[in-house]
């Protein structure tokens, strides 16, 4: 049984995301002023980039090869540079094409918000909606037989596993993972603004490799080769916060 704490926790996340990603537009309109199109165009660019061609390539891959997660340390390596390169060649694209007029602090901070906004939005409800809804038919008892006809019997106990091994505890993680990540998406989109500005290239290399060494220990997790979420909470709360120090600078440097 999933108890009624764990499935609260897990709406509570979902309606978490979307009040992080509107008091981060609020509290920033107040402060330095929001501009609606790089809002927009980071909140669309994120969607297309990452759960489209992003997701596209790792089915490709998992596809070719299945056994990924018997070479967890290569799995990590793949995971963090395809999200590094998406990523940050999409900022690059969407800056230099679409964004020219907004080549700024307020324009590049509009876009993080956007786009780690959206990401806050779209993991909760891609990754914990569907688990509220297994969670229901786990307890009236008609989880096994709904996702027989999908599933393998091995995968559905392995579904089942997952979603009763995660309590409450878990979403409340996820609650300051979104946050500090989304600093985190704000300072990656002002670093490759900057590249865009000074023309310099190399500065998107480097926000790439920024991304996939940040990237690698989530990426390294989905293997079940390293278990300990706390550590991975406290390294994104380091990250976020160094983030915040990020932005504070761009900020002087940028106006």
């Amino acid at each position: 049984m999933v108890s009624n704490v764990t499935i609260a926790s897990m709406i509570g996340f979902i309606l978490y995301s979307f009040l992080l990603f509107a008091g981060f537009i609020l509290f920033n309109k107040r402060r330095t002023g929001i501009s609606i199109k790089p809002l927009i165009v980071g909140s669309v660019g994120f969607i297309v980039i990452t759960q489209v061609l992003e997701k596209l390539l790792h089915l490709v891959v998992i596809t070719q090869f299945p056994n990924y997660a018997d070479h967890p340390v290569l799995f990590g390596i793949y995971g963090g540079l395809a999200a590094g390169i998406f990523e940050e060649v999409g900022r690059f694209i969407l800056f230099t094409w679409l964004l020219k007029k907004y080549l700024d602090y307020k324009g590049g901070l509009s876009f993080g918000i956007g786009w780690g906004g959206i990401e806050a939005v779209v993991l909760a409800l891609t990754m914990t909606l569907p688990n509220i809804i297994f969670s229901f038919m786990i307890n009236s008892g008609t989880f096994d037989t709904a996702m027989a006809a999908q599933f393998p019997s091995d995968q559905i106990s392995m579904i089942k596993e997952t979603i009763l091994s995660q309590n409450a505890a878990f979403y409340l993680l996820g609650v300051s993972e979104r946050f500090f990540a989304l600093f985190l998406q704000i300072a990656l989109s002002l670093f490759v603004l900057v590249a865009v500005i000074k023309k310099k290239k190399s500065y998107l290399i480097y926000a790439i490799l920024i991304h996939a060494a940040i990237d690698f220990p989530f990426v390294f997790i989905q293997t079940g080769h390293f278990t300990s979420l706390w550590v991975l909470e406290i390294y994104l709360a380091v990250i976020g916060i160094l983030s915040i120090f990020f932005i504070k600078k761009m900020k002087k440097s940028l106006q």
